[in-house]
């Protein structure tokens, strides 16, 4: 008898495990349908407030300080033809001094008896305001695709074409608006995208309203290209990868070459240091600036002086008893790199 209640009392665990399962993934499902569906009415209301904008129902007089002449839905993006760089503080003062009237609510009272509805505002406003600051683009009203699940908004390619009468910072702003977003196969296209998302539009839009983060990437993106980036990442002292490995897999001689999993660890490194450094001395060889081929020598001159170290000597001894020598000969003569500077020698013969 114990041992079959024993029997039933592990069964009815094993029971209430399954259904916390499956209570708690029902919960999960009914939390990504809302989602999904909040996603789509965001962008709807976006779509209905920007109408109201075309309707001149949008009052952007108190967003501006008193004394402001010129109130116009334009100034709150441009400082002449500067784009201004817009922020929280900016998105939360259009909620406040804009959308809360539009609605026809007072600010006090939504922020204490309806803050769940004044968050709804808070976060769609950096869109509203992408959409206004770019009316001429989405004045037809088609920007949203109604036929994915959740609803999809279009990132207009329209939004990265500079014509030929714009100023050139507005050009240079557009391009590194493209480069910082999208990828190269998606250039010339209109984007589609759901309202949240790692590329969604929201986070589209907060970095359109970075003009100066966006001009300071353009600068180092100029001289640091995507190789340079990933290298300095992997080399850093602190975080990367490289900078902060001092060794690779010790083997204790007296397992070295026994083909253990120390061993088949070491090999691993090995192989892939040597892939790589082939890899770097091709890409090397292959340019012909002079920057490159100094870069080349000098990676060959350092090889040479870690031929002199004792790791090296040792693992010599151990494969030939000829006598080797592994520095350059300059006109006849061998030249000491361990005590010499190589480059400044050979510039005495020109």
């Amino acid at each position: 008898m114990k041992l079959n209640k024993k029997k039933v009392d592990e069964g009815k665990v094993i029971a209430d495990r399954i259904g916390l399962q499956e209570d708690t993934w029902g919960m999960v499902k009914s939390v990504a349908s809302n989602e999904k569906s909040n996603n789509g009415k965001m962008l709807y209301i976006a779509k209905n407030t920007f109408k109201m904008f075309e309707d001149g129902i949008l009052d952007f007089s108190n967003y501006f300080d008193k004394g402001e002449n010129d109130v116009s839905a334009r100034k709150m993006f441009f400082s002449g033809d500067d784009r201004k760089t817009l922020i929280a503080k900016d998105f939360g003062k259009f909620t406040n001094q804009v959308l809360v009237p539009a609605m026809g609510q007072n600010l006090a009272d939504i922020q204490v008896k309806n803050p769940y509805e004044y968050r709804v505002l808070t976060e769609v406003s950096p869109l509203i305001m992408f959409m206004i600051c770019n009316a001429d683009v989405y004045k037809n009203g088609d920007f949203l695709n109604e036929e994915t699940d959740p609803v999809e908004f279009r990132i207009s390619k329209k939004i990265f074409s500079a014509t030929a009468t714009e100023v050139e910072s507005e050009r240079v702003f557009k391009e590194g608006l493209f480069e910082n977003f999208f990828l190269k196969t998606e250039k010339g296209k209109d984007y589609y995208c759901t309202f949240r998302g790692e590329r969604g539009v929201i986070e589209f839009v907060k970095t359109y309203f970075l003009p100066k983060k966006i001009a300071s990437e353009n600068v180092a993106n100029a001289v640091e290209s995507p190789l340079y980036k990933a290298m300095a990442k992997v080399n850093d002292l602190e975080k990367g990868i490289l900078g902060t490995t001092h060794h690779l897999t010790n083997v204790a001689k007296s397992e070295q070459g026994k083909g253990g999993n120390p061993d088949q660890r070491l090999l691993n490194e090995v192989n892939q240091i040597t892939t790589s450094a082939e890899k770097f001395i091709d890409l090397l060889s292959k340019n012909n600036s002079p920057i490159a081929q100094k870069g080349l020598l000098d990676l060959h001159l350092y090889i040479l002086q870690k031929f002199e170290e004792p790791n090296f000597k040792e693992y010599m001894k151990s494969k030939t008893k000829a006598k080797l020598r592994f520095f350059p000969v300059i006109n006849n003569q061998e030249f000491d790199i361990t005590t010499g500077d190589f480059h400044k020698y050979v510039s005495n013969f020109k």
